[in-house]
């Protein structure tokens, strides 16, 4: 009776865990349906001093992730259940042997979700935008991530602390916006031109610097 019990009791978790999967995966697909859902979504700006303090460490420590590799976008942002993935193509490999040139990859990573959970609404980026369609962009991958199931391989891009370093091939013109109070959070349409989303001038020069440094030291490649 205990043993039927148990049984009993793992399938009705299961079975909770099941529908709750397929209810948040509904939510954040149904609000990305609205082209407009990232109007009303806030997103944080990185502070100063955690700027300095990540680029002079990625300086160092990015040359050494295991995968480094050139891709251009394929497809928009896609928000599955907790996190978020883009479809990419390989163009180049720079370090790794895998993915190869050529392959359809998804990209995803451990700071990229919608939070929806309680206001203000969010979109976290690892406070890099997401990546334009048809863009080139130098990424930097972890690991190659549990597909669940899928025929396109899923990759981890790799993050030392907060910020992610995917850089694009393109210039952006980066805004800074005022966030008053301790919050570093702002709409995301009033920096949804950035690369990347910074507090302060100076720690954004620091993130552009970082990805000048990483795109010339690996187009001699």
């Amino acid at each position: 009776m205990k043993f039927k019990w148990g049984s009993c009791f793992i399938l009705f978790i299961v079975i909770v865990i099941t529908v709750f999967g397929i209810f948040e995966k509904r939510t954040y697909t149904n609000i990305a349906e609205d082209k407009s859902y990232l109007d009303e979504l806030y997103v944080a700006q990185l502070p100063e001093n955690i700027c300095l303090e990540e680029t002079e460490n990625l300086s160092v420590n990015l040359p050494q992730v295991p995968v480094i590799i050139r891709v251009s976008v394929l497809g928009d942002v896609e928000h599955i259940g907790g996190t978020s993935r883009q479809l990419v193509k390989v163009e180049d490999v720079y370090k790794g042997t895998e993915p190869a040139v050529g392959q359809d990859i998804y990209l995803t990573c451990s700071r990229w979700s919608l939070s929806l959970y309680s206001e203000p609404y969010s979109i976290e980026r690892g406070f890099v935008n997401i990546m334009e369609v048809g863009e080139e962009y130098l990424v930097f991958i972890e690991n190659q991530a549990d597909g669940l199931g899928e025929k396109i391989p899923v990759y981890q891009v790799y993050v030392e602390n907060a910020f992610t370093p995917i850089f694009s091939y393109q210039e952006h013109e980066n805004n800074i916006c005022e966030t008053g109070g301790e919050s570093t959070y702002v709409k995301y349409n009033q920096v949804c031109e950035n690369e990347f989303f910074a507090t302060t001038q100076k720690g954004m020069d620091a993130l552009v610097g970082l990805k000048k440094e990483m795109i010339e030291k690996y187009n001699e490649k």
